[in-house]
């Protein structure tokens, strides 16, 4: 009996020494947001962030009213501003697929359905691979960072969302057959769509979904490639290279995340495309050093959410507008590479949701004033440590 007292002591003992250390492998390293430096760009008119080039100096905006390109460099002036009209012998067509990146040369690359194409900074045409007319899919566009490219060995990897195709939202086939992802190679200018949904998405329910909340978000570290599929709330960590074969499917760490989980498909309607702001939705992911840097809203509660829907009038929408601005916060979620949470920031006021991740530190644009016409924008350079 002795003994038995003696081990069942002895036990506790142990498990009492051991418990702090185990408490320790819990807690969350203590990370911070931090503001660095800003870059005051003075302009007039609507800018948004497509590129930062730390080595070169340089800034690359694009204006959506204008459709026009903006490069300025640290100190905030501009060096040169270009447009390329949608039916020019240069020009990349109606929009690009994801935003424009300077490449090692300094030159700027558009990824567009027509093809690929550099420009240096003046605007002028170094090289283009067109697709020809017949083989062009209707790809979705993006005029900013939100979707950026990314240069992998001696190919060009980037989001290639096709709302609609052979087959509309409300139908299995539509999932069944989704691609998420495209190669696109500079040499032939050939794209070849790849990777199929994850069987256990949440776009797998036989339920109807807005083609928008599918457009995938990824990141590279190696041989390694991180997916996140539009609103799904899981990290999918695949081999980059053919099959694709995934390694892991991780849940996001998300307590107060609004999961759309679709509508009834004999309900929805199959032409309609639009966006419900009181979901959830991943905005974007980035390779941070050695972090993973997601950026996501949580949606609204269900009377926000009601009050939503219930808008009838201009006035009630900026009414509503400014309230669930200030009360809705875009928030941060950092990951290790393994997938393992670091932290989740709430986004500082003065902070857009689009940003770029450039030499271990991040760059975002500042958010329009609501109140005044300003006729500047500023960029802040922000590290995490």
């Amino acid at each position: 009996m002795k003994s038995r007292i003696f081990f069942l002591l002895s036990l506790l003992i142990a498990a009492a020494c051991s418990s702090p250390e185990t408490n320790e492998e819990n807690v969350l390293p203590d990370l911070e947001l931090d503001i660095q430096d800003s870059i005051q760009v003075d302009y007039i008119g609507l800018l948004n962030l497509m590129d930062v080039n730390p080595q070169r100096k340089s800034i690359l905006l694009f204006d959506p009213q204008k459709m026009q390109f903006v490069i300025s460099d640290f100190e905030g002036k501009i060096i040169s501003e270009f447009k390329k009209e949608r039916d020019a012998p240069d020009g990349f067509g109606f929009y690009p697929m994801a935003a424009g990146k300077f490449n090692d040369q300094g030159n700027i690359i558009i990824v567009s359905p027509q093809g690929i194409f550099e420009y240096d900074i003046e605007g002028n045409l170094q090289e283009s691979k067109r697709v020809p007319r017949d083989e062009q899919l209707p790809f979705s566009g993006r005029f900013d960072a939100l979707k950026e490219i990314q240069f992998v060995e001696n190919k060009i990897l980037l989001s290639g969302l096709i709302a609609r195709g052979d087959f509309n939202k409300t139908k299995p086939e539509f999932y069944d057959n989704f691609l998420q992802l495209v190669w696109a190679d500079p040499e032939t200018g050939k794209f070849e769509q790849f990777l199929h949904l994850d069987s256990a998405s949440i776009f797998q329910n036989n339920m109807s979904h807005e083609p928008g909340t599918l457009s995938a978000n990824f990141a590279v570290n190696g041989n390694q490639l991180f997916v996140i599929t539009g609103s799904d709330p899981f990290l999918n960590i695949l081999n980059i290279n053919p099959p694709y074969q995934k390694q892991t499917r991780i849940a996001l760490d998300l307590p107060n995340y609004k999961l759309n989980k679709g509508e009834d498909p004999k309900k929805a309607d199959p032409q309609a495309i639009s966006f419900d702001p009181s979901f959830g939705i991943i905005n974007k992911m980035a390779k941070l050093d050695n972090m993973l840097f997601i950026s996501y809203e949580n949606g609204y509660d269900d009377l926000d959410a009601l009050a939503y829907q219930e808008i009838k009038s201009q006035e009630e929408w900026g009414e509503y507008n400014e309230r669930i601005g200030k009360k809705y916060k875009t928030h941060y979620l950092v990951l290790d590479l393994e997938g393992n949470k670091l932290a989740d920031f709430e986004s500082p006021d003065q902070l857009n949701k689009v940003f770029v991740s450039r030499e271990g530190s991040l760059w975002f644009i500042s958010k329009p004033n609501p109140d005044v016409e300003e006729d500047f924008v500023k960029i802040y350079k922000v590290d995490v440590d």
